[in-house]
């Protein structure tokens, strides 16, 4: 978010001042220091889950909140009703912006709990198939609020006006919670059902409900036993009384503790197991949905793309954190998979057939398709190395063709395959000119985005770039 103008989605309005009594201590490195280039992370569906909110960030927001009655975000776009001032022109001086850090310093935010910013704030927070791999950031957006707002008012009311505002907390909790699991339920969840696994939505949905309750229990005992997050009442009081400030500032110290394990007792999966299984389903689901569109029908190359993925899917079970259960939930997953992805394929040469009247591909051989797929994946049980295996099986597939297209030349596709394989490594040979990536750079940087991906810190997003192969038209190696 760029102080100096209206940037993302509707500002996040925030209250009160935080005291704490402490059970046992956790020390911790400093991590307060406000990182000027940090910003909010701003998603589609409008949350600004995992971020370092800085105090020009909150300052910002704090600003903005005089006006929200005049502006709201409407399909990503901003709407005004009446005239706040220049800011809706993002001409708000930094001097003006300092004279109101002077007045908040001064006169505070006041103590009372904004719980219409609040509401907001724990607002869309539906987990589907376009944003699976967030997952456990919006868990741990609204953990985090969660707990700083009932450490809040646990030291600030008692009696009925204590429960009251508990019970109001607990509500919009309650509200959040249900939106993250019936959307999982219903996208995921469902999507595993349909291949095959009965009862695994509800053993998602069990798992992913305990795990934030998990989460929750974890964010509030941190929150009591730090002493670095407790040094934190030092701190401006208006900051001290932006929640959403504090809550990021106990995320960054759980993390910087190490605490902020995504493990679950006493069920089927973890949170970072249901995120994969999330991004998983997307990533297969999308390829799926495109069925036919830019996929090759030479089975070479469909046994080379569905091995890369199979290859993939290995080394996430075996690299990717994951429970004993998500790992055979995912191998088996992409035995069906694999097979849908070629009975799509044939669907749709089928289709685009009849509506031509010269002869066309109808089928493929599926065969030839397992026998390179079984080459490539024979290769990667052997060294481990999906890099290698793929360049020793797009040889071996080119090979295969080139051995057998004597007999199939005419066929229809069969030229067409030709000029895929005479162009695969190198496409400058007919030319004598260098063009853009050829199809073995292109899966080249997908899988080493992927390994390196899976071998960074734990705050990488899990990519499996299943259209990572140039078969799509993206620019996913900037």
């Amino acid at each position: 978010m760029d102080i100096r103008g209206i940037l993302g989605n509707q500002p996040y309005y925030t209250s009160r001042q935080a005291q704490r009594g402490f059970g046992g201590s956790i020390e911790c490195k400093s991590v307060y220091e406000a990182d000027p280039s940090a910003v909010i992370r701003k998603e589609e569906d409008g949350i600004a889950a995992k971020s370092h909110y800085t105090e020009d960030e909150a300052l910002w927001n704090q600003y903005m909140k005089q006006y929200r009655d005049s502006l709201k975000i409407v399909d990503g776009k901003l709407v005004v009703n009446g005239d706040p001032r220049n800011v809706l022109l993002g001409k708000v001086s930094q001097e003006e912006l300092e004279q109101y850090r002077l007045k908040l310093e001064q006169e505070g935010i006041g103590d009372d709990i904004d719980w219409r910013g609040v509401e907001s704030d724990f607002k869309k927070m539906d987990i589907n198939f376009d944003n699976a791999g967030y997952l456990n950031t919006k868990i741990d957006y609204i953990a985090s609020r969660y707990a700083v707002l009932k450490d809040r008012i646990e030291e600030n009311y008692s009696g009925d006006e204590k429960e009251r505002q508990l019970s109001g907390l607990n509500e919009i909790m309650d509200g959040a919670k249900k939106t993250i699991l019936d959307s999982y339920v219903d996208s995921v969840g469902n999507f595993y059902e349909e291949y095959g696994h009965s009862g695994t939505k509800t053993e998602l949905a069990e798992s992913l409900s305990k795990g934030i309750d998990q989460r929750i229990s974890q964010y509030e005992d941190h929150l009591q036993k730090s002493e670095s997050y407790a040094a934190l009442a030092d701190t401006t009081k208006w900051l001290q009384q932006d929640d959403g400030y504090m809550a990021a500032r106990l995320r960054e110290d759980m993390e910087a503790c190490g605490s902020t394990s995504a493990r679950i007792e006493e069920t089927d999966y973890t949170l970072q197991d249901l995120e994969a299984a999330g991004v998983y389903a997307a990533e297969c689901k999308e390829r799926l949905d495109n069925r036919g569109v830019f996929w090759s029908d030479n089975e070479q190359r469909m046994g080379l793309d569905l091995a890369v993925q199979g290859m993939k899917t290995d080394y996430l079970t075996r690299q990717g954190n994951l429970s004993g259960n998500m790992q055979h939930l995912l191998r088996d997953t992409f035995q069906d998979y694999k097979d849908k992805y070629v009975d799509l394929l044939e669907q749709m040469l089928g289709e685009k057939a009849a509506q031509f009247h010269t002869p066309m591909k109808t089928g493929v051989d599926r065969e030839e398709i397992a026998a390179v797929y079984e080459y490539v994946m024979n290769q990667y049980r052997q060294s481990g190395d999906i890099l290698d295996a793929f360049t020793k099986g797009a040889r071996h597939a080119q090979s295969a063709f080139e051995s057998t297209f004597s007999d199939k030349a005419g066929n229809p596709g069969s030229y067409s395959a030709k000029y895929e394989w005479d162009n695969f490594f190198d496409q400058s040979q007919y030319t004598g000119v260098a063009k853009d990536d050829t199809m073995y750079e292109k899966y080249k940087k997908s899988i080493d985005r992927f390994i390196q991906n899976l071998e960074s810190d734990g705050n990488k997003k899990i990519h499996m770039l299943f259209n990572g192969s140039g078969d799509y038209e993206l620019n996913l190696f900037a």
